[in-house]
């Protein structure tokens, strides 16, 4: 059975043969939600025969950003992002529906749980205040929220010392947290890992852009790097740990 997990993960802001890890949360537990608000559709001149759906929309998606300003602990970082809103196509005519929809995030799995519940509360609630009713799909069927990634301590240090060996410890650098998601936290959950970053930005090549931008461009320079790292901290992990047994 696996005893210990290492993940490893680009990063364009850090030089091209450099490190960066941290113990603890180090990327988000994430997910991703759908509303649907419906009223009365009716001409626009005649409101008053007409239950307005963008009206709760709007009350909704306002209301939602409280939950982050007023209810999660500034001490642990919670993200709520609407990204769409969809509803009506003519000037003249209030809509039958309106879908908004975006993702939530936290370092604490526990945290995302208690957003996901109170996302639901406020959009219904809202919805009802307006006359209206509201569905809200948390996409488990097709997105599963991804736990947070949590480095262990032990394997955070592990890393380090080998990155030291192999690449001087002035290319070990402490990682920030990122309110990404990254499916490696599932592993995490099983067994202890660790997530840790490795530069390869270079400016010379282009090596400049997000990993999920249309200009993304990786230092091939990095790999053989990326390899030996990973070869090593393997290798001398299992040397450890043998040892550790044999004694």
């Amino acid at each position: 059975d696996a005893e210990a997990i290492f993940g490893m993960h680009v990063d364009f802001k850090r030089p091209t043969g450099s490190i960066a890890t941290s113990p603890g949360p180090i990327l988000a537990s994430v997910s991703f939600f759908e509303a649907k608000i419906e009223g009365k559709s009716g001409h626009a001149a005649e409101p008053h025969a007409t239950v307005d759906p963008i009206l709760a929309a709007s009350f909704a998606i306002v209301a939602l950003q409280q939950l982050i300003s007023r209810e999660a602990d500034p001490l642990h970082s919670q993200v709520l992002s609407i990204t769409y809103v969809r509803g009506g196509s003519a000037s003249n005519v209030i809509p039958p529906y309106v879908e908004f929809g975006g993702t939530l995030r936290s370092l604490t799995t526990e945290g995302l749980l208690q957003l996901q519940k109170r996302v639901k509360e406020v959009i219904e609630g809202q919805a009802a205040v307006h006359r209206c009713k509201a569905y809200i799909d948390m996409k488990e069927e097709d997105f599963p929220a991804y736990p947070a990634c949590i480095n262990d301590e032990r394997l955070h240090q592990h890393v380090g010392r080998v990155g030291k060996l192999l690449l001087g410890s002035e290319n070990i650098k402490e990682a920030e947290k990122v309110m990404a998601g990254e499916d490696f936290a599932f592993y995490q959950e099983l067994i202890p890992g660790v997530m840790f970053q490795i530069g390869i930005r270079n400016e010379k090549v282009g090596s400049t852009h997000a990993p999920h931008s249309p200009h993304f461009f990786l230092d091939e320079d990095v790999l053989p790097i990326g390899v030996a790292l990973h070869t090593a901290i393997a290798e001398m992990y299992l040397n450890d740990y043998q040892r550790s047994i044999a004694i």
